[in-house]
């Protein structure tokens, strides 16, 4: 018989996997500054957001900050805002972003495979070692991440457990914020393809859901999401005496977004470069841990287990 790995029971589980992700993620919080390159520039913006009174449009100095949308830069201003301190706060929008992440990853895991996968997995995600590094770092990242899990929970409570459709209108709302905090926000409803080969193939492990003008609601807060901040920014770029805005528009939503997507002027990588280079290594363990998960999921694949294939 193959060991069986065995998890502790509730709620101990939930104490250990508390006890340990505060030690892995908190320890030294506010106890450095903030470290080149990235980090003393996304707190200090923050700072200048509270002291200016300007949330629409970060700046840096007296200049617009259009490199990055604004969401990780507001939460730096609430950081800020909250603590008074830049040493106390430019940490705790990862940090926070981090433990949310767990929370969800454990969650649906719970949900879906019972708690020993629930512990087991967020163990891993905890210990991988771009995530912890991400979790302890100023950098727009675990933000991301946080944004982008909680679209797939959404949309994941609804496909795989629903119908569900407040979680998936909430997937809606979090990936509109995930593209205002990085432009690959939009990701999580990728999902919705292999779903709906899953539904066309008739493959087991889906609940019925059927036609219902319900399905429009996720795209449109996903849009409306993104309206709500993009809109004012558009308005204002059109008025006389804007240029700056107007600029910031241009540079934003164009260059930074669709330029850098489609003609990048840095980080030149052949699109092989993540899976061969950077997962194998920042991934672990979670990337030594799927190459043994390979074979049971090509099983559970070809007995049509949907879940598995999305």
């Amino acid at each position: 018989m193959r060991p069986r790995l065995t998890a502790p029971r509730a709620p101990t589980d939930l104490i250990i996997l508390a006890v340990l992700a505060l030690w892995v993620l908190t320890v030294g919080l506010g106890l450095r500054d903030p470290w080149p390159a990235d980090e003393p520039r996304f707190a200090l913006i923050g700072k200048q957001i509270v002291d200016s009174g300007q949330w629409l449009i970060p700046a840096r100095g007296p200049e617009l900050y259009a490199e990055k949308p604004p969401v990780y830069l507001w939460l730096q201003a609430a950081a800020y805002a909250l603590t008074g301190s830049t040493r106390s706060a430019f940490l705790l929008p990862s940090l926070l972003a981090a433990l949310g992440t767990l929370v969800l990853v454990w969650d649906l895991a719970r949900r879906c495979w019972g708690r020993r996968t629930a512990f087991w997995t967020t163990l891993a995600l905890l210990f991988s070692v771009q995530f912890a590094l991400q979790g302890r770092s100023a950098q727009i990242d675990a933000v991301l991440c946080f944004f982008t899990t909680l679209g797939l929970y959404g949309l994941l409570r609804h496909l795989w457990l629903g119908p569900a459709w407040r979680w998936y209108a909430l997937a809606g709302v979090a990936t509109g914020l995930g593209v205002i905090t990085k432009g690959t926000g939009f990701l999580p409803w990728l999902l919705l393809l292999p779903y709906a080969l899953a539904r066309r193939w008739q493959w087991r492990g889906l609940p019925e859901m059927g036609r219902d003008w319900r399905w429009l609601l996720g795209p449109l807060l996903f849009l409306a999401t993104i309206a709500a901040w993009a809109l004012p920014i558009l308005l204002l770029a059109n008025q006389p005496g804007h240029e700056a805005v107007a600029a910031y528009r241009d540079d934003l939503l164009l260059r930074q977004t669709l330029t850098r997507y489609a003609d990048p002027w840095h980080h030149h990588k052949p699109f092989w470069y993540y899976l061969a280079q950077v997962v194998p290594l920042l991934w672990l363990p979670l990337s030594f841990l799927a190459v043994l998960a390979l074979r049971p999921w090509w099983r559970r694949i070809r007995r049509g287990d949907a879940r598995v294939f999305m």
